[in-house]
């Protein structure tokens, strides 16, 4: 049993499924609570606020994709973790789910207890993160390096692959200047020279989604995190 009681959501057109879910992760310790309608399992999470919400991809009126894409559009479910439980196996669906903000994708019919397993572990991820969020004034920025996120001011934004690792390079150690040299070939793997605006445009890029007063330039050096 878990010492704290966490708030699931099942979304599911299944009812059978739902029941047996239910009563499954009840009697591991979790508060559960279950929907089969797409608009009204996104009304639900808005009003319950669920810690972990697990849902079928394919879903009557809208489907996953279009009930994660909603659900990341609300401010009190940016530290929510979504996962995919589904029989769909394509590896499009599944890289589908991630860029609509999926943080796991789990297809059906996998042991009772490694389900439990993988719930377990994501919750335990989502406890950590929490009490580094509380730690934070309102105006915070933290990095996840483990599922590639952004936290500015406790809303999730997802960045591009460079975007993130150059961001996660600055945050490493703010105050500190990286020149262009270290940027690229840290980065990149390989000299990029001044002329060459490719670190100038994924800097612009991330300034877009963070606002200017995080990332300084240091004019003829390089860049400095101001945190």
């Amino acid at each position: 049993m878990i010492s704290v009681q966490f708030k699931i959501l099942l979304i599911d057109k299944d009812e059978e499924l739902l029941a047996t879910a239910s009563a499954n992760l009840t009697a591991e310790g979790y508060q559960v609570l279950i929907c089969n309608n797409s608009k009204q399992a996104i009304q639900l999470a808005k009003e319950e606020v669920p810690h972990l919400i697990i849902m079928e991809l394919e879903m009557p009126e809208m489907d996953g994709i279009e009930i994660c894409t909603e659900l990341k559009l609300i401010p009190e479910l940016c530290s929510t973790i979504i996962v995919f439980y589904t029989q769909r196996s394509e590896e499009y669906s599944q890289v589908t789910a991630f860029n609509a903000g999926a943080d796991d994708y789990i297809i059906k019919h996998v042991k009772a207890r490694v389900l439990a397993s993988r719930i377990k572990a994501l919750l335990k991820r989502h406890a950590v993160f929490s009490e580094i969020l509380n730690s934070l004034n309102e105006e915070g920025l933290i990095i996840d390096r483990e599922s590639y996120l952004i936290y500015k001011d406790g809303v999730k934004i997802i960045l591009p692959r460079k975007e993130f690792e150059l961001l996660s390079l600055l945050y490493s150690s703010p105050k500190k200047v990286f020149t262009r040299k270290e940027i690229s070939q840290l980065i990149w793997g390989y000299e990029i020279f001044a002329k060459n605006r490719t670190i100038d445009v994924h800097i612009r890029k991330i300034r877009e989604k963070l606002g200017d007063k995080y990332i300084k330039t240091i004019k003829g050096i390089g860049y400095r995190l101001d945190i």
